[in-house]
């Protein structure tokens, strides 16, 4: 019976990939390191510290721990002054639903708490149990740390709980916590999520999957 959900945010449950994209793109671009959509969107999750000296690495530059924070700064003020997001089909149905049904439910993401405070309406927050952050873990995805915090704050069992993400690392943070991880296709093609249990296309298509489980073990 599933009884607590973990969720991704930006790509799983709000259009926000593009905005977090431009942002990293046009503060980049200053330091003359480039970045590619897709390989942006295939590195999803991992810490913003850790996302930066891999761009910066890759792209043979100098840099240090100072820059790295000021970039990081910049790159959340942009996001914060020109994003545009908007949620997925579905996504406020199903957590109405999983409310109603008092399923414990939380918000794992690599952002800031800052920028998700600033830029999430307090009536769709106000909607899960508990925010897991950047700021909150020293390990961020693909280590297990992040999704061990919100089992631990749900005070459930491993088996009683299902994650929902949107890219290949948070998949493999979900497995290895050994928590049942479920990949949704809003922005990379299901040949990405080989390591997923299930692969589903939509927030309907996730509550859909989620009764499927319940009935079978109920």
């Amino acid at each position: 019976m599933i009884k607590g959900v973990f969720f991704d945010l930006d790509g799983t449950l709000i259009r926000s990939m593009y905005f977090h994209y431009l942002g990293w793109k046009t503060v980049l671009l200053k330091q003359d390191v480039i970045i590619n959509k897709t390989d942006f969107y295939k590195k999803e999750g991992t810490k913003l510290n850790q996302l930066l000296k891999e761009f910066f690495k890759e792209n043979n530059k100098n840099f240090n721990v100072k820059l790295i924070a000021k970039l990081i700064e910049k790159k959340n003020n942009f996001y914060i002054k020109n994003n545009k997001s908007t949620f997925y089909p579905g996504v406020i149905n199903l957590l109405k639903y999983l409310k109603k049904n008092n399923v414990y439910t939380s918000i794992v993401t690599a952002g800031s708490k800052k920028r998700v405070l600033n830029t999430l309406p307090k009536n769709f927050l106000n909607l899960f149990n508990s925010i897991i952050t950047g700021d909150d873990c020293t390990r961020g995805k693909p280590y297990p740390d992040p999704y061990l915090l919100a089992l631990k704050k749900s005070k459930l069992k491993k088996k009683q709980c299902i994650v929902l993400e949107n890219a290949p690392l948070g998949i493999k943070s979900a497995n290895n916590a050994g928590i049942c991880s479920v990949a949704i296709t809003n922005t990379l093609h299901k040949t990405n999520f080989k390591e997923a249990k299930y692969i589903i296309s939509s927030a309907n298509e996730f509550k859909i999957l989620i009764n499927k489980i319940n009935e079978k073990y109920s």
